[in-house]
């Protein structure tokens, strides 16, 4: 059971508002007893009083004051009695004695009798015993069963309440984007039925806007990649389709590049690029930097790995690669001829030294790096942080 559940908290709550009236009651009930021996051994003492007087006004003797039972003891001085006195519950004329369960004191009214007053043993008092033992035990047995079926009552009561909620949350999470929504409870006329629809409601909208995003990736996915693929292969057939070399260089890489965006902007979008897992990064930088070494075999670039051979990220393979990818390529075109790839404490860090060689002839980026880098590591949690100085810029990766 969880303690942070509906259903536990309402049985904590019901459970504590019962015992609370269960302890209430029961010491309701204590109290009752305890005044009505009280009530009684009054009557009892008032009783023998009004008997033990009669004879002292017949007689007018101290032999006449003998008690008609053994629970009765003439008390002729104070320090006779067993303890201090105490008033009780029942009576101003009636004390209990300190330090003795169910012992009663009253004194005579009558000032001329040589005698203080008449004490009281309850409990030598069968009828009276029987009576206070009896119903205490009864008292107590009544009130555990009552306290024991009371918390049963409100685990089945919490039970039935918590029941539609949790059938609820077991409807929500059975939803899946590709099929219609169906809630449990919201037909339900309360607060229930309420919450059932507004969810519906919210995640048919939710539907229909992964509709049209899954729509938009389908048709991005067609409608660029289609031209882009027409142009590199036109370019590739077409050697003297343009005559400038500066300015065919130029498109062919702003045609990669759009094509690197592209692939990135769609990896982004796909659900199952979202499944992560420890990657090898080693390989996934020798694939890179090999293939630019193939587009570029004539200019000069060294890239220096200071990584174990079993070093792994945590993320997706694609993602991973698409995020390299962008980093090298923006070391290539922008940095000064070489790339520096090492951990720094739990930072895995890209840097480029500055110098004032110029940038990679003929080339204009679209100013997409930054930005797709800051998307990918978003995506797989990662977070990306940048310093640049005088003579390095480094791009520092911590997940």
């Amino acid at each position: 059971m969880k303690c942070k559940g509906i259903q536990a908290q309402l049985f904590i709550a019901f459970g504590t508002l019962v015992l609370i009236i269960g302890l209430f009651y029961t010491r309701l009930s204590m109290l009752f007893i305890e005044v009505t021996q009280d009530i009684v051994a009054s009557h009892l003492l008032a009783m023998e009083i009004t008997q033990l007087e009669s004879r002292w006004a017949d007689h007018n003797q101290l032999s006449a004051l003998s008690p008609s039972s053994t629970a009765f003891s003439i008390i002729e001085t104070e320090s006779d009695l067993p303890g201090p006195l105490t008033p009780s519950t029942y009576g101003d004329q009636v004390f209990t004695v300190a330090n003795r369960e169910a012992v009663y004191y009253q004194p005579f009214l009558q000032p001329d009798i040589p005698a203080r007053g008449v004490m009281v043993e309850a409990s030598e008092l069968m009828p009276l015993a029987d009576f206070a033992t009896i119903y205490r035990v009864f008292l107590l047995s009544v009130s555990a069963a009552a306290l024991i079926l009371a918390i049963l009552s409100t685990w089945f009561l919490a039970s039935r309440l918590a029941k539609p909620i949790q059938r609820l949350s077991a409807s929500i999470q059975q939803q899946s984007p590709d099929t219609p929504c169906q809630i449990s409870g919201e037909n339900r006329q309360d607060e229930i039925g309420e919450l059932a629809q507004s969810f519906r409601n919210t995640y048919s909208e939710l539907q229909e806007a992964w509709q049209r995003e899954r729509d938009f990736t389908r048709d991005v996915s067609h409608e660029l990649r289609t031209p882009i693929t027409l142009l590199k292969n036109t370019l590739a057939i077409n050697q003297n389709l343009i005559s400038d070399p500066s300015e065919r260089h130029l498109i062919e890489q702003a045609t990669n590049t759009l094509q690197q965006t592209v692939e990135v902007l769609l990896a982004l979008a796909r659900k199952e690029n979202l499944q992560f897992s420890e990657v090898k990064l080693l390989p996934v930088l020798e694939k890179q930097l090999l293939a630019l070494y193939q587009i570029y075999p004539d200019q000069d670039f060294n890239a220096d790995i200071e990584l174990p051979a079993n070093f792994t990220l945590p993320g997706n393979t694609y993602l991973i690669t698409l995020l390299c990818q962008n980093l090298i390529n923006n070391g290539f075109y922008h940095g000064g001829g070489g790339m520096r790839i090492y951990l720094q404490q739990t930072r895995l860090v890209f840097e480029n030294p500055l110098t004032d060689a110029p940038a990679r002839p003929y080339y204009q980026g679209l100013g997409h790096g930054q930005y797709l880098v800051q998307r990918i590591a978003s995506v797989m949690h990662w977070q990306v942080s940048i310093e640049q100085s005088a003579t390095y810029y480094r791009v520092l990766l911590s997940w």
